[in-house]
């Protein structure tokens, strides 16, 4: 069967958000994680003030020149692939009470192409009551200060700007 273009792009849009989403889906924590020892080792070196959640994750609290705030989320939790161990930093941008228009899904999607590193995400909210979007990186697990530093403050600029740009709102 042959497609136009416009339908391969559609079916590259579908299984893309559908990776997307069941890649966020699939790495929800669980309760009771114990914080790691190597996050907290790195965020006294930088000299971060944080917070541990009750997932075990931890949530750093930045102030922008502009008024703005960004909450960063680094997670206690890796993965493994072929011995590369990574965690994740992310930034909420954006939450709806549904699915996203397939305009906004789009945007996003087109968004993702000129990123350095990371990526916007759609996943179910925690609490199981509508959808996030999250901005998301991924980080050999014991990177060092530079390194953490450098993808932390990627997560927060890419996530405000985001979140200003679709809400004009200060809510994360």
């Amino acid at each position: 069967m042959k497609l136009s273009m416009r339908g391969r792009t559609g079916w590259r849009v579908l299984v893309m958000s559908g990776l997307l989403a069941a890649g966020t889906w699939a790495q929800q924590p669980e309760a009771g994680v114990k914080p790691d020892d190597r996050v907290t080792s790195i965020l006294k070196k930088i000299g971060y003030k944080y917070i541990t959640t009750p997932l075990g994750n931890f949530r750093l609290d930045f102030e922008l020149v502009d008024k703005r705030s960004h909450w960063v989320y680094v997670s206690s939790r890796t993965e493994m692939f072929e011995g590369y161990e990574t965690r994740k930093v992310w930034a909420f941008v954006y939450k709806s009470k549904g699915l996203l228009t397939a305009d906004l899904a789009n945007k996003l999607l087109m968004d993702n192409v000129p990123q350095k590193a990371g990526a916007f995400e759609l996943s179910k909210a925690s609490g199981g009551d509508g959808y996030e979007v999250v901005y998301a990186a991924h980080i050999n697990a014991d990177a060092g200060p530079k390194e953490f530093r450098s993808v932390v403050r990627l997560v927060f600029l890419n996530a405000d700007a985001k979140e200003k740009e679709l809400t004009n709102k200060d809510e994360f």
